[in-house]
């Protein structure tokens, strides 16, 4: 699947602890687009103080978002999960959305995703799914769509539905759906396969009202077996990729 995705990457920007001046996004025009057209988006890490990446994606291109660095952050605080999450560039806070509270959703739904889990003490996901849906144009929200059935329960990460604004802690609700991990060992064993790589697809219409259907392309379209298929075929890569360098 990532084979036929582009790639794209940033730097990372560490922020001030001020969390609601530093967690902002605002980078271009707010303009409805057409496809073809680019949009700008931040990617944000919990990390204490948090860290963010820039991007600029096509509208309807499946991208692959390389967030580089990101494996030797989640290593670095294993004492906590660690969060990504994603912002269109927007004027306002971009902290991530408090997806346990419907005001917060209808209010901010449309320039900021929910959490999604990165790492915690025992795993790390090497790759997360998400939907953009565009409405005429312009971001309608977020979607992390993501599965377990490429693998075991035990590598099995759940997603809190919100993050502390003082600390990234962790919220008392879970998304029901996960997403799957590798174990902390094989992230330490071979460094480049588990910095984070977030996979954009695209729903809903452009400017002009054309439909988007990149998302048919989506990780959680593929059954289980096929998924499963899939996640051993990037950590074979890997570990291939590893073996040839010596490491």
């Amino acid at each position: 699947m990532t084979g036929h995705a582009a790639t794209v990457m940033s730097i990372w920007v560490l922020l001030s602890v001020g969390f609601c001046d530093a967690l902002t996004c605002y980078v271009d025009d707010l303009s409805p687009r057409a496809v073809g057209d680019s949009l700008w988006f931040c990617v944000f890490l919990s990390t204490r103080p948090a860290r963010k990446m820039v991007f600029q994606i096509k509208v309807e291109e499946a991208a692959e978002l390389d967030l580089q660095g990101s494996r030797d952050f989640a290593l670095e605080n294993l004492s906590q999960p660690l969060y990504t999450w994603v912002s269109t560039s927007h004027r306002g806070s971009s902290e991530a959305l408090d997806c346990s509270n419907a005001t917060d959703m209808e209010l901010r739904g449309h320039d900021v995703s929910c959490p999604q889990i990165y790492a915690h003490a025992t795993a790390v996901t090497q790759l997360s799914n998400l939907v953009v849906n565009l409405r005429e144009g312009r971001v309608s929200s977020f979607a992390w769509d993501n599965s377990c059935s490429g693998c075991s329960p035990s590598q099995c990460l759940k997603s809190s539905q919100s993050l502390s604004e003082e600390n990234f802690t962790e919220g008392s609700q879970f998304f029901s759906e996960g997403t799957c991990g590798e174990s902390a060992d094989f992230c330490i064993g071979t460094p480049a396969a588990c910095n984070l790589k977030v996979f954009v697809t695209w729903a809903g219409t452009d400017k002009h009202g054309r439909n988007l259907v990149s998302a048919g392309s989506r990780l959680s379209k593929l059954a289980g077996p096929t998924l499963s298929s899939f996640y051993n075929t990037l950590k074979d890569g890997y570990n291939q990729a590893s073996q040839a360098l010596g490491k």
